[in-house]
């Protein structure tokens, strides 16, 4: 009897363990929508019950609105241990957009840069314990924009949550390696980058050896 309780104890300490890992993870932990909540649309996403409406679909296909403030949204309308299906609701926004009614050649490929992030960041929001999906979609977004520090940054945070299953120095190399490419456009707001930097950086303590670099002290500011 007492074997069984302590199989069950065990049992109930392992899952517990295994929710705090999740629920505290570079998908989880980066919430940089703070630093944006002077966005009327960044602000009524805070405010939101975390479901993508037709307004914040049409908001995020914009190309009047910046890449970093689309991934603020997205990040505002946060995630859920339960998972949520935003990125199929922004799916079938972007397919009644170019498509209407007809299904026949359907490819997000044919969607905007932005309009492919948004949709893989999404995904990723919608259920991050599995984030292989979105990384084939945002594969395809940074394609399509490589200089972008928004897309490349989201990129690498949910590469990092992949990571999280076999290397968690990896969370911080992914990080680091965007923060040195002096290729990339720097559009993200430097007070939400830091939020980023000060979680990814937890990871680094795992890693043996280092590169040359200096702590981030938001100089490339946008």
């Amino acid at each position: 009897m007492n074997d069984k309780r302590t199989g069950i104890i065990a049992f109930i300490l392992a899952l517990f363990i295994m929710t705090a890992v999740f629920a505290d993870s570079p998908i989880t932990s980066t919430y940089f929508a703070s630093e944006y909540n002077d966005i009327p649309m960044v602000e009524k996403a805070e405010d939101s019950d975390g479901i993508l409406t037709r307004e914040f679909a049409k908001f995020l296909s914009s190309e009047a609105n910046p890449v970093d403030v689309k991934a603020a949204v997205i990040n505002a309308l946060s995630w859920d241990i339960n998972g949520k299906s935003n990125a199929t609701y922004y799916f079938e926004y972007l397919r009644q957009k170019y498509y209407g009614d007809k299904i026949n050649g359907l490819s997000f490929e044919q969607f905007t840069a932005d309009e492919i992030f948004c949709l893989g960041y999404l995904t990723a929001m919608d259920d991050y314990f599995d984030v292989m999906d979105a990384l084939d979609i945002l594969n395809v977004a940074w394609g399509k924009n490589d200089r972008s520090f928004t897309v490349s940054m989201i990129y690498a945070i949910v590469e990092a949550q992949d990571a999280m299953d076999y290397d968690w120095c990896e969370v911080w190399f992914l990080t680091e390696d965007v923060l040195l490419d002096e290729t990339l456009i720097m559009d993200m707001r430097k007070e939400a980058v830091t939020i980023i930097v000060d979680y990814m950086r937890l990871y680094e303590e795992y890693c043996e050896h280092y590169d040359d670099y200096n702590d981030y002290d938001g100089d490339d500011e946008k």
